[in-house]
Parts: C-alpha cells; structure tokens; sequence
C-alpha cells in the first residue's frame, strides 16, 4: 500500500502550489493513502483540497527558519512509503530532515533552472549550491520539469544524471471544462469587438511584464484599440504600473489581481503572451493552449520551447526583443484564424494531471 506525503510550503497562488494540490487531491481519487505538509498553510489554493486528506500544517511564518525539527517529527511519526518533495527550498528541508535510516522513496520536483539562482551574490550561491548538492543526494529520484532543468542540475552537479527524469507539470483537471465555463466579469474581455492580448503570472523580475508592456506600447501605434489584461500580484506591480503610465498605454492595460479560476480569462482573450527571461515550466502556456487561445511565449530557458514543440503550437520570440514581439502581436490582430485550436486544446492534453501523475509515480518505483 502506497502511503504518499506531499511537501509544499503554502497554498498560495504559486504554479507549484497548484501542482501540490492537483496531485494530492489526483491521488486520493485513485486510493492512496495521502498526506499533505504545508510549512504555512495559508493561501486561495487552501479551500481545492479534498476534505479527506490528512493535512498536517505547521502554520510557521518565518518557516525557512523553524521547520527542520517539525518536519522530521511529522516525516518520522508518519512513516510514509514515499515522500514528495515540490519546490527547490522545500527539497532542500526535506533532504535535511530525512531520517537516516529512511525507508522511503524520496522524490524531489525541481521547477525551474538555474538562471534566477546565478544572479544571486556568489556568497548565496557557493550556500545554496552546498545546500542542495548535499540534499539532493538524499532523493532517490529528481524530477525536472524541462530539458533546461535537468542540464542544469547536471552541469551544476546538484543531481546525477542517473536520478533525473524529465517529466512535464500536471497543469489540467478534469473539470476544465467546469472552470472554462465559471463567471467573467469584465468589459473588454466580454465585448466581441475588442481584441485582447492576456497575460497571467506573478508579477516579478523573472516573468518581464516590463519588455510585455514595451512591446505593448509599440503594437498599439498599429492597433489603437489593442486591450492588455495582466493578471496576477506581486512586488513589481506599483512599477509596472507606472511603467504602463510612462509609455502611454496607462488606459489600454488593466492590472487584474489573482483569480482562483483564471480559465474564463484564457477563454475569452484573444492572444495569451509569457515574456519570462527564464521558467521551469511555464504552466501557463499549457493553461491557454487548454482553452483554444493562441499563444506567443519568449524563447527563454525551460518549458516553452517544449511545450509549443518549437513553434508547432505557437510562435516563440527571442527574449528581451520588444520589437519583435510587437510585431508578433500585431500580426496575430491581423490574422486571427491563423491556429487551428483544436490542436492546440489536443497539446494541452498532453499535461493533465491524470497523464503526468502516472509518470510522477512510474518514476518513483
């Protein structure tokens, strides 16, 4: 009997967070016996967890500082046959805290590359890069969500080459559909005559809302009446939105905060763009391509190029290049039946989360 626990840091609104919870809830479905940890259980993802998981939160604030001893207690008290590790902080918690004489099949996810990671000072990186080496080496498997993740972890000698499995996120539910479907209010996405470009993320350094709104700037010289829909928080929304001000485009780009259902947002845009210098993953892409929403993502380190199948299922552009983003933009406002949508709803069936949680634990055999 497979007794699984699961290892998150939080329910917020994170890609991460999301895949904790699709899994958990997947995996109680189908009958195993699954534990969920959360360092601090707060956050909207909180209210999707099926009411009969066992849920063990340590509600630590500060929890980079005072999880250790709680979460080798709960890992020793609930002798699982396999642990779940979802996130690169979390990994290296749970590769300290693992008991030595561990019985279990320890499994770690690592969302994204390295590229965030070398931007620190070399002080944090020679730490954390001793950190994970010594942690990873406790993980029977490590999961990489891309082929740029799994190069790194190998070049940087965090993981050998053996533990690593490429293995996409498990981004779709089977109520899609019933999300597709939830309530929309908004005037320019409900209004048949206004072409709408969406963007949906944390609003961070790492997702470049900045070079969006350039290449914003510029498509609306062609298409004045060009709609921008941001959705998500973060720490660069107050200068993203002066951003937005100083361009021009203050009043054709509205700033929406986190949605728990963001599916009738896919759904009714008319162009999904990801301007990221770098991602894990990009469950994004795979969220827009599920709705029939064609995409255009930079052609940044980790998921994108895989998930559009170099360009098969969406137009990548090199990062950082406004003008050419523009340019993308205003060619998709000019040619709108330009994808077939239903392929791009059948690529996203390739990441649900029945497909990929199947591969999660053949992997960990």
């Amino acid at each position: 009997m497979v007794k699984l626990c699961i290892v998150t840091p939080s329910f917020s609104g994170g890609g991460a967070e999301r895949i904790a919870i699709n899994l958990a809830n997947h995996y109680t479905k189908k009958g195993l016996d699954v534990c969920l940890i959360v360092f601090e259980g707060v956050g909207p993802y909180r209210s999707q967890i099926d009411g009969s998981i066992k849920l063990i939160d340590f509600n630590a604030k500060r929890w980079r500082y005072n999880v250790w001893s709680k979460l080798r207690k709960a890992l020793k008290a609930e002798s699982p046959t396999h642990v779940l590790s979802i996130l690169r902080d979390v990994n290296i918690f749970v590769g300290l805290a693992i008991p030595i004489k561990n019985k279990a099949r320890v499994v770690f996810r690592e969302a994204n590359t390295m590229d965030g990671f070398r931007r620190e000072s070399w002080r944090r990186r020679l730490v954390y890069k001793m950190l994970m080496r010594f942690a990873y080496r406790r993980a029977d498997v490590v999961i990489a969500n891309s082929i740029d993740t799994k190069k790194d972890l190998i070049s940087d000698r965090i993981a050998k080459e053996i533990k690593v499995e490429v293995i996409g996120n498990p981004v779709i539910n089977d109520d899609l559909v019933e999300k597709i479907g939830g309530a929309l209010y908004h005037d320019w996405l409900s209004a048949p005559d206004i072409f709408v470009v969406l963007h949906v993320g944390r609003l961070h350094a790492q997702k470049n809302q900045a070079l969006l709104l350039s290449a914003f700037s510029l498509a609306v010289k062609s298409v004045p009446d060009l709609k921008l829909v941001i959705l998500g928080e973060g720490e660069e929304k107050k200068n993203l939105e002066r951003l937005a001000g100083e361009l021009g485009v203050k009043d054709s780009v509205d700033f929406v905060d986190f949605q728990d259902n963001p599916y009738p947002y896919y759904k009714a845009a008319d162009l999904f763009v990801l301007s990221s210098d770098w991602e894990g993953f990009g469950n994004v892409i795979v969220e827009a391509l599920a709705c029939g929403t064609p995409v255009i993502s930079t052609d940044c380190p980790g998921g994108p190029r895989t998930i559009l199948a170099n360009g098969k299922y969406g137009v990548l552009v090199p990062c950082g290049d406004a003008e050419r983003l523009s340019s993308e933009i205003v060619n998709h406002v000019s040619n709108v039946g330009m994808w077939d949508f239903e392929e791009l709803k059948k690529r996203a069936n390739e990441f649900t989360v029945e497909a990929v949680a199947k591969k999660y634990l053949e992997a960990s055999r």
